[in-house]
């Protein structure tokens, strides 16, 4: 499906949607996208750039901002959803009378439903009236502002439904974005929702001063805990080991671009929990990540004793250099 008359709406002006907006613009596409605040969609429409979210990209005139969702979507053949995960349910609901029956829908959120733990396909697909197999993610480590400008990166798109996941690729792929299909969604889902927790963990380690080390060391453990709860799930080791899994990890984890690691930093440097999130527009997703992930593996009997140890420092009040000496004195046992 590489017909440049597509119509294509992404919902959701953020860093992430701006960057997808532009994306595929620049492939040839007409492009919808959709702000929450209509100061916001004004705002790119004069300035031709996203300068709260993603300052410094053009946005081309094949983008169209509206506040208007209904005219947003209304007639689009593929909808991109890049909305943070605790508006998946809302957004969902306001798509539902006007997205159409037809259309191609992925999102591109990394997250679980705050409330229920639910993935957000399950959310998404229910809140819309469709069959699961008709919702897609987009996941890997694509960092909104070197997707914007075109920097090489690649991504997976999962999808129950091989048809839809084709046609989808064939839409996001290009020579500096290159797309893999993958039908693990449940894996694709959780490892996107937790490397968010392990980046925060890293981030800490940053904010102590620990080394490299250290972070390949958190890491590598990290991705243990992501294969058990995977497997938990039905979930694929190959996902785990691939763009979605080990790649969004060391992206996230090592990247001056990811907020998640950032908060984590800053952390570890002392600053609070609120004064970090009054600090930046952006919405750390790690955070309401953390207890989504942990609660989530309480019920089902995995243990992830890093996600633990962000938990607590979190929510506990856990001061970040004693959550490391636990970890470090925990019991010892073989890497299997």
């Amino acid at each position: 499906m590489r017909d440049r008359t597509l119509r294509v709406a992404v919902v959701n002006a953020g860093g992430w949607g701006t960057a997808l907006a532009v994306k595929l613009a620049k492939q040839g596409y007409r492009v919808a996208l959709w702000a929450r605040r209509p100061e916001l969609a004004q705002a790119i429409s004069s300035d031709r750039e996203n300068r709260g979210y993603l300052p410094g990209v053009e946005v081309p005139e094949t983008v169209s901002a509206t506040a208007d969702l209904e005219s947003c979507v209304s007639d689009a053949d593929v909808v991109v959803l890049a909305v943070i995960a605790s508006f998946m349910r809302d957004a969902s609901a306001l798509l539902a009378p006007v997205v159409r029956s037809d259309a191609l829908v992925v999102h591109g959120t990394k997250g679980l439903d705050p409330v229920t733990r639910e993935r957000l396909s399950v959310v998404l697909a229910r809140g819309l009236g469709c069959d699961e197999g008709r919702v897609a993610v987009l996941a890997g480590p694509n960092h909104a502002e070197e997707v914007a400008r075109g920097l090489p990166a690649a991504a997976v798109l999962a999808c129950a439904d091989s048809g839809v996941a084709s046609e989808l690729q064939a839409v996001l792929t290009t020579n500096q974005f290159r797309v893999y299909t993958n039908s693990d969604v449940a894996g694709v889902e959780l490892c996107s929702a937790a490397k968010n927790v392990v980046a925060i963990a890293a981030g800490i380690g940053d904010g102590l001063g620990y080394g490299d080390n250290s972070k390949a060391a958190l890491i590598t453990r990290a991705l243990a805990e992501l294969w058990r709860l995977v497997e938990r799930h039905g979930g694929s080791l190959t996902t785990v080991a691939g763009l979605a899994g080990i790649g969004d990890v060391v992206a996230t984890c090592t990247s001056r671009h990811s907020r998640n690691r950032w908060a984590g930093e800053q952390i570890g440097r002392g600053r609070s929990i609120d004064d970090i999130v009054r600090s930046t527009p952006m919405v750390i997703e790690g955070i309401p990540s953390t207890r989504a992930i942990v609660e989530l593996a309480q019920e089902v009997g995995v243990e992830m004793p890093i996600c633990e140890s962000v938990y607590r420092v979190l929510f506990d009040g856990q001061l970040p250099d004693e959550a490391l000496r636990e970890l470090m004195s925990r019991g010892s046992t073989s890497e299997g």
